[in-house]
Protein backbone atom coordinates (compact mmCIF):
# COMPACT_ATOMS: atom_id res chain seq x y z
CA UNK A 1 0.00 0.00 0.00
CA UNK A 2 2.95 2.34 0.63
CA UNK A 3 3.91 2.10 -3.06
CA UNK A 4 0.50 3.08 -4.42
CA UNK A 5 0.45 6.19 -6.65
CA UNK A 6 -2.12 7.77 -4.32
CA UNK A 7 0.43 7.53 -1.52
CA UNK A 8 2.93 9.23 -3.80
CA UNK A 9 0.44 12.05 -4.35
CA UNK A 10 0.14 12.42 -0.59
CA UNK A 11 3.93 12.65 -0.25
CA UNK A 12 3.94 15.20 -3.06
CA UNK A 13 1.30 17.31 -1.30
CA UNK A 14 3.14 17.17 2.03
CA UNK A 15 6.32 18.23 0.24
CA UNK A 16 4.49 21.19 -1.29
CA UNK A 17 3.49 22.39 2.18
CA UNK A 18 7.08 22.04 3.39
CA UNK A 19 8.28 23.99 0.34
CA UNK A 20 5.89 26.84 1.06
CA UNK A 21 7.12 26.87 4.66
CA UNK A 22 10.73 27.09 3.50
CA UNK A 23 11.52 23.64 4.94
CA UNK A 24 13.44 22.52 1.89
CA UNK A 25 15.19 19.45 3.29
CA UNK A 26 11.88 18.03 4.50
CA UNK A 27 10.27 18.89 1.16
CA UNK A 28 13.06 17.21 -0.78
CA UNK A 29 12.71 14.04 1.26
CA UNK A 30 8.98 13.85 0.55
CA UNK A 31 9.39 14.67 -3.16
CA UNK A 32 12.02 11.96 -3.51
CA UNK A 33 9.69 9.43 -1.88
CA UNK A 34 6.95 10.44 -4.31
CA UNK A 35 9.31 10.25 -7.29
CA UNK A 36 10.50 6.76 -6.34
CA UNK A 37 6.91 5.51 -6.24
CA UNK A 38 5.98 7.24 -9.50
CA UNK A 39 8.98 5.72 -11.24
CA UNK A 40 8.23 2.24 -9.89
CA UNK A 41 4.47 2.24 -10.35
CA UNK A 42 3.84 4.60 -13.28
CA UNK A 43 7.18 4.60 -15.06
CA UNK A 44 9.49 7.33 -16.30
CA UNK A 45 7.12 8.47 -19.05
CA UNK A 46 4.23 9.73 -16.92
CA UNK A 47 3.02 13.23 -16.16
CA UNK A 48 3.16 12.57 -12.40
CA UNK A 49 6.80 11.57 -12.70
CA UNK A 50 7.46 14.79 -14.61
CA UNK A 51 5.63 16.77 -11.92
CA UNK A 52 7.88 15.27 -9.24
CA UNK A 53 11.02 16.22 -11.19
CA UNK A 54 9.61 19.73 -11.65
CA UNK A 55 8.87 20.10 -7.95
CA UNK A 56 12.32 18.86 -7.00
CA UNK A 57 13.67 21.52 -9.35
CA UNK A 58 11.64 24.15 -7.49
CA UNK A 59 13.18 23.13 -4.17
CA UNK A 60 16.68 23.17 -5.62
CA UNK A 61 16.09 26.60 -7.17
CA UNK A 62 14.85 27.92 -3.82
CA UNK A 63 18.04 26.58 -2.25
CA UNK A 64 20.16 28.40 -4.83
CA UNK A 65 21.26 25.13 -6.47
CA UNK A 66 20.61 26.41 -9.97
CA UNK A 67 22.50 23.84 -12.04
CA UNK A 68 20.79 20.99 -10.22
CA UNK A 69 17.44 22.73 -10.57
CA UNK A 70 17.97 23.17 -14.32
CA UNK A 71 18.74 19.46 -14.66
CA UNK A 72 15.48 18.53 -12.92
CA UNK A 73 13.46 21.04 -14.95
CA UNK A 74 14.92 19.70 -18.19
CA UNK A 75 14.04 16.12 -17.21
CA UNK A 76 10.50 17.29 -16.46
CA UNK A 77 10.29 19.19 -19.75
CA UNK A 78 11.46 16.23 -21.82
CA UNK A 79 8.81 13.98 -20.29
CA UNK A 80 6.08 16.61 -20.61
CA UNK A 81 6.89 17.20 -24.27
CA UNK A 82 6.61 13.47 -25.01
CA UNK A 83 3.60 12.72 -22.81
CA UNK A 84 1.56 15.94 -22.85
CA UNK A 85 2.79 17.68 -25.97
CA UNK A 86 4.23 21.12 -26.63
CA UNK A 87 0.93 23.01 -26.23
CA UNK A 88 0.01 21.73 -22.75
CA UNK A 89 -0.02 24.22 -19.87
CA UNK A 90 2.21 21.96 -17.78
CA UNK A 91 4.79 21.95 -20.57
CA UNK A 92 4.61 25.74 -20.66
CA UNK A 93 5.18 25.80 -16.88
CA UNK A 94 8.38 23.79 -17.38
CA UNK A 95 9.63 26.28 -19.97
CA UNK A 96 8.76 29.10 -17.55
CA UNK A 97 10.69 27.50 -14.71
CA UNK A 98 13.72 26.98 -16.95
CA UNK A 99 13.52 30.65 -17.86
CA UNK A 100 13.47 31.62 -14.18
CA UNK A 101 16.72 29.80 -13.40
Amino acid sequence: CDDHPKMASTYHNIASVFTHQGKYEEAMHQYQKALAIYLKELGPEHSSTAAAYHSIGDVLRNQGKYEEAMHQYQKALEIKLRVLGPEHSSTAAAYHSIGDV
